[in-house]
């Protein structure tokens, strides 16, 4: 089977969990199929839109590079025309019978509806709330708290900053005059996917609308005092089409599964959880070192949405006691250089919290040693972390942020504790009891989760991609999937 897979991310050029992901479901796929992998490519040293291909030996990369994402106007950072060209071309080029989407920020949402237009399979794996949400994590940076409900109105100043601006005016006000005809056909031509017949296929569309409101059958008639709808509405109703488009859908976890059905009104049978197949080879459990005082620990980025400022604040209203440390490993990314400092501006005088930088991910096992619990406190939903299951392959208690994926973990798990997320108060309050009674900590330990292999997991999705390439619906049964 010929299998592409498009991703924003893709080793050894970066090493978030999707990249890590598609990386390791890429190289069991390849063992008996033809895999090819389309990556952005987010270096600034390399031209924009440059193609670059590799043969990794059992599977092909191609890399498109682009290297900063156009916010000006706002919907090319969701769409883009040079992208698609480059993804079409990648279609005609290598024929797959299925394309499985892993992400598509530095691509366009419209490249879904161009493989169901080939009339080719479609699955895609939402690893996150990109589609919902333009920052990914439904987190509004302006004050760092969760989008419970998606509220458009926050969205701006969010993604914006002090930059953003919109009103919403009457239509008339916006534009000179036009037809209903010309109104309906820019609007369809705007979002119509491919680079030919756009034209005609919009026009026809708009007639048959404009047709259907002269004569009472538009379902939706447009309104003289219509507004000029927003813009992050808009994205969202796109994505919400895209979505449409594909075969199957496949989270992570089961809270983003419900979210999507709830927020998104995806139908829920097409929609599935299913857990990411995983390779911990790189993960050894060492013993725990020995220590005479309770050691936290945080392991990943140092980026807002991973809330090290919480563990930060949280050490700080412990300074009543002793007996006890925080040690932090992990660097920011290109964006997140600022926040850094100020995590570390916040731990200044607290003698408890200590630095210690980026680390090669492959001694995962012996950083966790010297670490008696694990903090996760992020204040995001993080639908399915791997540093869980690294703390878990280790035994090492972990103390989690109530939400999403993380409160999916230790309920199911009966593993370690939760803490309401975003609250230092109430993690410090978690890590006294442990620091005044460390007997506690081995009792965190629960059932180690069953991690499904990388090579059960290709063997699934060979299933339904076998299944949507003929036409049928994924979840149909059949006997062999090879």
């Amino acid at each position: 089977m010929r299998i592409l897979h498009v991703t924003h991310e893709f080793p050894p050029y970066e090493f978030a969990g999707t990249a890590i992901y598609t990386y390791n479901i890429v190289k069991a796929l390849s063992k008996n199929n033809d895999v090819l992998v389309l990556s952005r490519l987010e270096d600034q040293n390399v031209a924009p839109y440059e193609v670059i291909d590799e043969d990794r030996g059992s599977y092909r990369v191609r890399l498109l590079s682009r290297p900063h994402l156009d916010w000006d106007p706002f919907e090319h950072s969701y769409t883009d025309e040079k992208a698609e060209e480059v993804f079409r071309a990648t279609l005609d080029e290598f024929q797959p019978d299925v394309v499985h989407f892993q992400h598509l920020l530095g691509f366009s949402y419209t490249c879904i509806a161009e493989v169901k237009k080939r009339g080719l399979g479609v699955v895609m794996t939402l690893h996150d709330f990109w589609t919902m949400c333009p920052m990914g994590q439904r987190m509004c940076y302006t004050d760092r708290e969760l989008c419970e409900e998606i509220d458009f109105n926050k969205c701006g100043p969010c993604v914006f900053g002090d930059g953003w601006s919109f009103e919403q005016r009457p239509v008339e006000e916006t534009s000179a005059p036009r037809s209903l005809f010309g109104r309906l056909f820019d609007e369809r031509f705007k979002t119509t996917p491919g680079k030919f017949a756009r034209r005609p296929r919009a026009a026809a569309w708009a007639a048959l609308k404009t047709v259907g409101t002269r004569t009472g059958f538009s379902s939706a008639p447009a309104k003289p005092d219509a507004l000029t709808p927003h813009p992050f509405a808009v994205r969202s109703e796109r994505m919400r089409e895209a979505l449409s488009h594909c075969d199957l859908l496949i989270t992570p976890s089961g809270f983003l599964r419900d979210e999507f059905v709830r927020l998104f009104h995806v139908d829920p049978g097409r929609i599935i959880h299913s857990p990411n197949g995983m390779t911990f080879d790189h993960v050894v459990a060492h013993p725990k070192t020995a220590s005479d005082i309770v050691r936290f620990g945080f392991v990943g980025s140092i980026i807002p949405t991973k809330g090290v400022h919480v563990l930060v604040e949280a050490a700080k209203k412990l300074d009543d006691l002793s007996g006890f440390c925080v040690d932090i490993h992990g660097a920011p990314n290109r964006w997140t250089k600022d926040y850094d400092a100020e995590c570390r501006k916040a731990g200044e005088g607290c003698d408890a919290v200590r630095f210690h930088g980026r680390f090669d991910n492959k001694r995962i096992g012996e950083v966790l040693a010297k670490i008696d619990v694990l903090v996760v406190p992020s204040i995001w939903y993080e639908n399915a972390p791997l540093t869980l299951n690294e703390a878990a392959m280790t035994e090492t208690p972990v103390l989690a942020s109530d939400k999403g994926g993380m409160l999916e973990f230790v309920r199911d798990n009966d593993y370690g504790r939760c803490f309401r997320l975003g609250d230092p108060e109430d993690l410090a309050k978690e890590m006294r009891r442990l620091i005044e009674d460390p007997s506690l900590i081995p009792q965190l330990v629960g059932r180690k989760p069953v991690i499904k292999p990388v090579d059960d997991n290709a063997a699934e999705l060979l299933g339904y991609y076998e299944r949507v390439a003929r036409g049928k619906h994924p979840l149909e049964r059949q006997e062999s999937v090879l």
